[in-house]
């Protein structure tokens, strides 16, 4: 029997989803990030963690990894040529032979559109816009931190929950719920505000509190209509329309013959619950590209579905709108 894997290694966890060639779901496994740049080891770390993985669900499996026909790995920290070439050196030394490697917000794509075609953009760990037009052209925006100018994934909105919270007690800032929120969590009281910076700074030392927990509150304030909460939600939708508004421009995309699928993923967009940030993209996109056919999917599966068909679909399989639903419905 020959095998296809797909692998979905992203900044807090990653997903490994093993099919038999006929499309059925052999094993799914899980792992913790696949990043290099988060791992102290770097890419040498990459290789070892990536082998012990795959090792753990091949060998469960009694499977080779040469029958492994055909491979897509969608890796977090794949942002430049550089690091393409050193994992791929990487995937090769363990021993796969057919792959497909690309920076993990590619699989939005063919996990949201079977077609192959459209624009994903990922609002979870980090934040990244990514599209591949029916010509196969592909390009990244985001995803590079401070040089991409990124502001979105819930370790920026964190980040700006608790700089709100220290503008309003100690700059003067605008009122706001995020406040006794956070000083609830801390377990601080109101009037303990000098001894915010240090709790925080403890909170963290001891790993009882992450910066995307922190990210979370914003919805919680939301909710009750909390002015700061809606508008660091309302700036996330602005900057991410700005991303996918240039991604039609830049990956010319025809907008007299073919629909753009927009495929929104990551955990923020998926379970944030509130709206505010997909309806001012929504609306900022409506008014920027008023000429466009844009057609919206939440992403609902895992992005490695998207891993997975991609490997189905280098097989040049002839039904692809089948085993589209046969590896969404198994995932």
């Amino acid at each position: 029997m020959e095998y296809i894997i797909g692998i979905d290694g992203g900044g807090t966890k990653s997903h490994l989803a093993l099919f038999d060639i006929e499309g059925k779901l052999v094993d799914f496994g899980h792992w913790g990030t696949l990043n290099h740049e988060g791992m102290k080891g770097s890419f040498d770390q990459f290789h070892d963690e990536t082998k012990e993985f795959v090792k753990q669900i091949l060998s469960k499996n009694n499977i080779k990894i040469e029958q492994v026909v055909s491979a897509v790995f969608g890796i977090a920290g794949v942002d430049t040529k550089w690091q393409h070439d050193v994992i791929s050196q990487k995937m090769e030394k363990i021993g796969f032979k057919k792959f497909t490697l690309a920076n993990d917000a590619y699989l939005g794509i063919p996990a949201g559109s079977p077609t192959g075609v459209g624009i994903c953009a990922i609002n979870g760990t980090g934040c990244t816009v990514v599209g591949v037009n029916s010509q196969g052209k592909m390009l990244q925006i985001g995803g590079v931190g401070y040089v991409s100018a990124d502001y979105g994934g819930g370790g920026i909105i964190g980040r700006e929950v608790i700089s709100a919270v220290y503008k309003e007690i100690l700059r003067k800032g605008e009122k706001t719920l995020l406040t006794p929120i956070l000083f609830e969590y801390l377990g601080l009281d109101l009037n303990d505000k000098y001894d915010f910076v240090e709790r925080v700074y403890e909170k963290f030392g001891d790993h009882t509190l992450s910066i995307h927990t922190c990210g979370r509150f914003t919805f919680e304030a939301a909710h009750k209509n909390d002015k700061v909460a809606l508008d660091i939600l309302r700036s996330v939708g602005e900057n991410y329309a700005n991303g996918i508004c240039a991604m039609i421009e830049e990956l010319e995309f025809d907008k007299t013959k073919e629909d753009i699928n927009i495929v929104l993923a990551g955990s923020v967009f998926v379970k944030g619950d509130h709206p505010m940030s997909i309806d001012t993209l929504k609306e900022k996109l409506g008014k920027d590209k008023p000429d466009c056919s844009l057609k919206y999917t939440v992403l609902k599966v895992p992005p490695v579905a998207g891993a997975a068909f991609w490997a189905f679909n280098n097989l040049n399989i002839s039904d692809k709108k089948a085993y589209y639903e046969k590896v969404c419905n198994q995932l």
